[in-house]
C-alpha cells in the first residue's frame, strides 16, 4: 500500500489526545514527536486517529526494533483515548505523578488538595490527613493525596502495556 501522508487536522487530533505527549507513560517525552501508525501502512492500515498514536522518535525506535510490544501500543492507545475524553493533560500528568516515589511523602495544603480534585470525585485519589497542628496563633492541616486501589489498578495496567489488564479496567474488549 502507498503511503499517503496524515492529514492535518487528524495529526492535530492524534496528538491532542495525546497531550503532546508520547503515549508511552513512562516516557511522556514532549521535544519531538512522531504520528506512529498502529496497524503499519505495509499491512492496510490507514491514517485514520484510531490507528494514530503519538510517540516520541526515541520509542518510536524501540517499537519498530521490537523491543516495544504490539499489545502495549494498543493498551497505551487504548488508555490514552479514554483518559484523554475523562480528564484534561494536567489531571492525566497529576495521575502518572501520584504513582511516582515522590509522591509518597508529599504533603499539601487544603488548596493544594484541589489540584487533584478530579481523580479524588472520580474514585482513582484520596486524601489522608497527614499532619495536624494546633497552636494559639496558628492552625496547620497538611493532607497527602494517594491512589485508590482502582487508581493503582490503572496506573499498573497502563504503565505495563498489558492489553487484558487495561480491558479489565474499563469493561470490555479493546
Amino acid at each position: 500500500m502507498k503511503r499517503r501522508s496524515i492529514p492535518n487536522n487528524t495529526a492535530l487530533n492524534v496528538l491532542t489526545e495525546a497531550g503532546y505527549r508520547c503515549a508511552v507513560p513512562t516516557c511522556r517525552g514532549i521535544l519531538a514527536l512522531d504520528i506512529h501508525h498502529i496497524v503499519e501502512v505495509s499491512e492496510n492500515g490507514g491514517n485514520d486517529q484510531g490507528n494514530l498514536l503519538a510517540l516520541c522518535p526515541t520509542c518510536h525506535a524501540l517499537f519498530h526494533r521490537g523491543e516495544i510490544r504490539r499489545d502495549s501500543i494498543y493498551a497505551w492507545k487504548a488508555m490514552l483515548v479514554s483518559l484523554s475524553r475523562a480528564f484534561d493533560t494536567s489531571t492525566i500528568d497529576d495521575l502518572l505523578f501520584l504513582a511516582t516515589p515522590e509522591a509518597q511523602d508529599l504533603k499539601i495544603s487544603a488548596d493544594g488538595v484541589l489540584k487533584f480534585s478530579k481523580l479524588i470525585a472520580s474514585g482513582l485519589a484520596t486524601i489522608d490527613l497527614a499532619i495536624r497542628n494546633h497552636n494559639p496563633n496558628h492552625y496547620l492541616y497538611l493532607y497527602r493525596v494517594i491512589l485508590t486501589p482502582r487508581g493503582q489498578q490503572l496506573i499498573s495496567a497502563w504503565t505495563s502495556g498489558d492489553r487484558s489488564a487495561v480491558a479489565a479496567i474499563f469493561g470490555n474488549a479493546t
